[in-house]
């Protein structure tokens, strides 16, 4: 698909482009190709490396069977494989960690290869990879395909069970779960690390991670969650809702009111809320929580006291 020269494609542009190259080079396409195909040189050769990574990856989770085929250390070849993509459209990425660990067990290794599971050998820690790029690439890889991730970082040797990888101040991060320490999810700089090896695809648990804290404080922790019910006219739901959220229960009243349900976890915040939204709306219940605004109310009320 032919674009105008130094413009920066669109996320589908550049979908459709990887296609077309990947399709083109059966063999395998350089990665130098296909970081032609998501931007131009001016974008720099550092976004483009991660829009391509970022890129590779959504079509893999699409159902594409995209692979580096090179070397572990030289510039990366792709090549993608016809297969049956029905079980990794349909199944979670989670869902597909469990079934691929359980074909295994079973013997039933061919199935893998509708699951994304690598069929060419895995690095093992005896090829480690020292660069930086091929450390970011088998992170990836092992991160997709479930796989045990072993390195060595701030001198010492880790064994992870891989979450995520995302994007930071310090660039790529690697999200997961030590095998010595189940209970806590840790965040480690993918450039940091040493002598990356994977195990076998389906090795690693599949691991949950904690959901991030919102940027809206209405959803933040900071008192025991409790059930609230607002009463709005049908007029100003859509008012309370954008400044009160998507409720967990709604049931329109004989009178026309609508009874809105919320999971409050921030009282403070929530009572500023309903200020806010002033007499468009009447809180039901719980009577704790009623008292707690009214004991605020009031105090806005109160004389001031001697001097």
């Amino acid at each position: 698909m032919p674009g105008t020269p130094g413009r920066q494609a669109g996320p589908m542009e550049r979908l459709v482009r990887l296609i077309g190259v990947l399709t083109a080079h059966r063999a395998g396409a350089p990665v130098a190709l296909l970081l032609k195909a998501v931007a131009p040189e001016s974008a720099g050769d550092e976004a483009r490396r991660r829009m391509l990574s970022r890129d590779l990856e959504h079509l893999n989770n699409l159902g594409y069977d995209i692979r580096n085929i090179a070397d572990v250390g030289s510039d990366g070849v792709y090549l993608m494989r016809a297969r049956d993509n029905r079980l990794q459209v349909h199944l979670s990425a989670e869902q597909r960690g469990e079934l691929l660990r359980a074909t295994r067990a079973a013997g039933m290794s061919d199935l893998g290869t509708h699951l994304g599971a690598e069929t060419r050998p895995t690095p093992s820690t005896s090829e480690p990879s020292t660069s930086g790029a091929g450390a970011l690439d088998l992170v990836q890889r092992g991160t997709t395909r479930h796989c045990l991730i072993r390195f060595t970082y701030k001198g010492e040797p880790r064994v992870v069970h891989p979450a995520r990888m995302h994007s930071g101040p310090s660039g790529w991060y690697l999200s997961g779960r030590e095998d010595d320490d189940p209970a806590t999810v840790k965040e480690f700089v993918v450039s940091r690390m040493s002598e990356v090896a994977l195990d076998a695809p389906g090795s690693a648990d599949v691991v949950e991670e904690a959901p991030r804290r919102s940027l809206d404080p209405l959803g933040w922790l900071q008192d025991p969650p409790t059930e609230v019910v607002v009463a709005v006219p049908q007029e100003h739901r859509r008012l309370a809702e954008n400044l009160l959220g998507a409720a967990s229960a709604v049931r329109n009243e004989p009178d026309g009111d609508v009874h809105l349900t919320y999971t409050v976890t921030n009282r403070g915040v929530f009572r500023w809320r309903i200020y806010e939204l002033g007499t468009r709306v009447r809180l039901i219940g719980p009577p704790d929580v009623r008292q707690e605004l009214l004991d605020e109310l009031t105090s806005f009320f109160l004389p001031a006291g001697p001097t």
